[in-house]
């Protein structure tokens, strides 16, 4: 399959400025959720020292992956320490709920994009 799966972490400040890059970037499709966490950064200030993080989840065609995640690199970057991480996971099988099909690499292609074949 020729899928992959972004998972970004960030601070939730930065929230506005990553989805108006991917959205302008013709990535409609992700999924967002809050977390807590302790990386390089501790809130001292938090008794539990742990920092609040927007957790972000995006499924894009292989050859888009770097771009992608260029992309979430550049908007959510705030030379702060701690500011989050960017990981890349290769999708064995990825499947629409409602068709009960499985998704193509083209289901998830930017309209904006263009490749070399």
């Amino acid at each position: 399959m020729n899928i992959r799966q972004i998972t970004a972490t960030f601070d939730e400040l930065v929230l506005p400025q990553v989805e108006e890059a991917l959205l302008s970037n013709g990535y409609k499709g992700f999924t967002l959720y809050k977390a807590a966490g302790r990386g390089a950064y501790a809130d001292t200030y938090n008794r539990n020292h742990l920092s609040e993080h927007i957790v972000m989840t995006i499924y894009v065609d292989k050859r888009d992956v770097e771009y992608v995640a260029d992309i979430l690199l550049n908007a959510a970057h705030t030379n702060v320490e701690g500011e989050g991480i960017v990981s890349i996971s290769p999708v064995e099988k990825l499947y629409w709920i409602n068709s009960k099909a499985e998704v193509s690499s083209d289901d998830l292609r930017s309209t904006g994009r263009s490749y070399e074949e």
